[in-house]
């Protein structure tokens, strides 16, 4: 039998029995949206939730931000509708009702001003860092994961056997069911996000063009 390396860049493992990837690269692309995707942390986006809220602040008085939130309970009252009506017994598509799930857990734990700051913030980074997605894939399953991980409700604990320290495991997604969660969050709040996104880049090259003429004006001095 013909022995298959893994399509992943460096990687010469060999692949699963019917796949494209070894079984760490398959893992990661599950858990990810590409396989040489790494996890957007907390921190990562510590920063650029900052500037989101500074923008928020500054435009405290805009309707815009009520606007956002009207759409995110959109949102949560479509998901709540798919819900009750798997447990009515309606078929459903397995993947959208996990979706639709997961927006009303998210609902139910998290303040809607938080899951839009979140989302608006994960714009900014990928518009700042685009290098740290592989893929538009890759963001969307980031920003699934960001805003899970605004609840505990989707991770779980366990006891290090050979440290005796207490870890936490986190409950992942389907692919399938991660994609419709991030694809309903970006319908939603995306156009905003992108906006605001475009507002810190205009203003970040507004002050180098200055930064830029002060270095020019310094050297022209006689």
């Amino acid at each position: 039998m013909t022995t298959r390396t893994c399509r992943a860049p460096g990687c010469g493992a060999r692949t699963t029995r019917y796949g494209v990837y070894c079984t760490t690269h398959k893992s990661r692309y599950r858990r990810h949206g590409h396989p040489e995707q790494h996890a957007i942390t907390k921190a990562d986006l510590k920063p650029y939730l900052k500037r989101v809220r500074q923008r928020i602040a500054k435009n405290a008085d805009n309707p815009l931000w009520g606007h956002c939130e009207d759409r995110w309970s959109d949102l949560v009252s479509h998901a709540k509708e798919i819900v009750a009506a798997y447990r009515g017994g309606q078929a459903s598509y397995r993947h959208e009702r996990i979706a639709a799930e997961e927006v009303v857990k998210l609902s139910a734990n998290v303040e809607a001003r938080e899951v839009i700051e979140t989302t608006f913030a994960m714009f900014l980074l990928e518009d700042h860092q685009p290098r740290r997605f592989r893929s538009d894939g890759a963001f969307r399953f980031q920003l699934a994961r960001r805003l899970r991980g605004l609840t505990e409700t989707n991770s779980g604990t366990w006891v290090d056997p050979s440290t005796g320290r207490t870890k936490r495991a986190y409950h992942e997604l389907s692919p399938r069911a991660c994609e419709v969660f991030s694809r309903w969050v970006i319908k939603a709040l995306g156009g905003v996000g992108a906006h605001l996104a475009k507002l810190e880049r205009d203003e970040e090259e507004e002050r180098q063009r200055r930064v830029n003429d002060m270095h020019e004006a310094t050297a022209a001095l006689r």
